[in-house]
């Protein structure tokens, strides 16, 4: 190929109303949070935020990633979100946040928030504006279907949620609104992922035909153990597991190891792998469904009880790529040597896209682009100092230009939608140790092994039970 037709990265930038029933009746005392004078009764309907108003903010699970939301929201210089409530099972949470709150992070520092333990409260709250919710994976889907009967705009964690049931359950109901919905898969926010998704759409390194997303971990053989502890007395276990199937409680089971276990979650697929996944259909095109899923997994080394694999490979067909994704829980990416100490030269995690005219790496700390020239080549790019705040801050502004606004946020229930249904084929997938065709209309899968399709589609779509509904009121009698 003739350098006429190399392909540059310069060339490419340059052309590129009531509230759901059975809230319980402990919700009458907080139905107004007293957050300060500077927040006053609005005559406006409630979607509706004046320019200068602060959006009001209720925050469902205060534990890791539910306490740095809360202090990202507090120290944006904007200072247009006030938290006025705050919700955990975990009393000494709520304490934690309802400090944070008062003592102030950054220029941010308000009247005490308002707090409970039960999340129906928060949304019973009739000055919360915005709900944010950070619970384990299996409470995602309540919570947002509740705030969403109540018009209160939502701001979840990734992942959307633990099923395809929920997902759809989820989409219809919030597409049937005018409630503004953001998942908190920052990565689209982040101006290097854009870039270098923009570069992707725009041919920079050619046809891609293969992309590979990959997350590994360093852990001993122990892995997260297997505790013993009794159950504290303060914790409403019955209430933590809800719809998911009744087990002895396990301390792993809650907190942050929530997410090793089949009930509740899905493993790093739909941990890291949804950060990453996200942004390798948004590259390669988010209205393509694949054809097939296949897995290959096994917890071959980690002696812990957790339930989900310490080794999986999980691969996508598509018409016209293979997406994969891989995850040791027990082995690092690689390492080297420099001036005699080990070094990581990348953050563990990341994505290659294989394209015909180079190969491109994209992770949190930005991207490279590797040139082969068998097919004329790419011009090497690298670009390397992302700062992965500057991800969080931006989404964030994102979701409070759009509850002012009122349009579609960067990681609306459309996209949220999608990326969830590729990371949770992947479960079914190695949960039906299977190679399955999946069925993008039908949104189940298909194949010639019966029972693998039947484990797939069970896990899939797996039943409310233990009073809980995917249905209003919701919450058990």
């Amino acid at each position: 190929m003739s350098k006429k037709q190399d392909v540059t990265r310069r060339d490419f930038i340059r052309g590129a109303a009531k509230v759901a029933a059975g809230v319980t009746a402990g919700a009458a005392a907080v139905q107004t949070a007293h957050a300060g004078p500077e927040v006053y009764k609005r005559i406006l309907p409630q979607t509706i935020i004046g320019a200068n108003e602060k959006i009001r903010t209720g925050h469902i699970g205060v534990g890791g990633m539910g306490i740095r939301n809360l202090q990202i929201v507090m120290a944006r210089k904007e200072q247009d979100i006030q938290p006025i409530m705050v919700c955990d099972l975990f009393p000494t949470y709520v304490k934690r946040a309802a400090q944070l709150v008062s003592n102030g992070v950054g220029a941010g520092k308000f009247d005490p928030p308002a707090e409970t333990g039960k999340f129906e409260e928060v949304i019973a709250n009739k000055d919360v504006d915005a709900v944010v919710v950070v619970t384990p994976d299996h409470w995602h889907t309540i919570p947002t279907l509740m705030a969403i009967d109540a018009k209160k705009d939502v701001y979840c964690e990734k992942p959307l949620c633990a099923t395809i049931g929920e997902a759809v359950a989820l989409k219809e109901k919030i597409k049937g609104s005018t409630q503004v919905y953001q998942s908190g898969t920052i990565q689209r926010s982040g101006k290097y992922f854009q870039e270098a998704v923009d570069m992707i759409k725009a041919g920079y390194i050619g046809k891609v035909g293969k992309v590979e997303c990959w997350n590994h971990d360093e852990s001993n053989i122990a892995g997260i153990g297997n505790p013993t502890d009794p159950k504290p007395e303060w914790l409403d276990w019955d209430r933590y597991i809800g719809w998911t199937p009744k087990v002895e409680y396990n301390k792993n089971r809650y907190i942050y190891n929530f997410r090793w276990f089949t009930d509740y979650s899905g493993g790093k697929i739909t941990d890291w792998g949804t950060h990453l996944l996200d942004i390798a259909i948004w590259a390669m095109g988010e209205e393509k469904q694949p054809k097939k899923v296949t897995a290959s997994s096994g917890k071959l080394v980690l002696t812990d009880n957790r339930t989900t694999p310490d080794t999986l490979d999980v691969f996508w067909e598509f018409d016209d790529y293979i997406l994969s994704f891989s995850n040791r829980a027990w082995s690092p990416d690689w390492w080297t040597e420099q001036d005699g100490e080990r070094k990581r030269p990348s953050p563990g995690h990341g994505i290659f896209f294989h394209g015909t005219l180079g190969t491109m790496r994209v992770d949190r700390l930005g991207y490279v682009v590797y040139p082969f020239g068998a097919n004329g080549k790419a011009e090497p790019v690298s670009k390397r100092d992302a700062v992965e705040g500057d991800m969080n801050n931006a989404h964030w502004q994102n979701f409070a230009d759009c509850v002012r606004s009122r349009k579609a946020p960067i990681c609306n229930i459309d996209v949220a939608f999608q990326t969830a249904l590729i990371c949770l084929t992947g479960k079914s997938a190695y949960l039906a140790d299977s190679k399955l065709a999946w069925d993008g209309n039908a949104l189940k899968f298909t194949g010639k092994d019966a029972d693998a399709v039947k484990v797939a589609n069970d896990w899939a779509y797996r039943p409310y039970g233990n009073g809980w509904s995917l249905k209003s009121p919701y919450l058990p009698a």
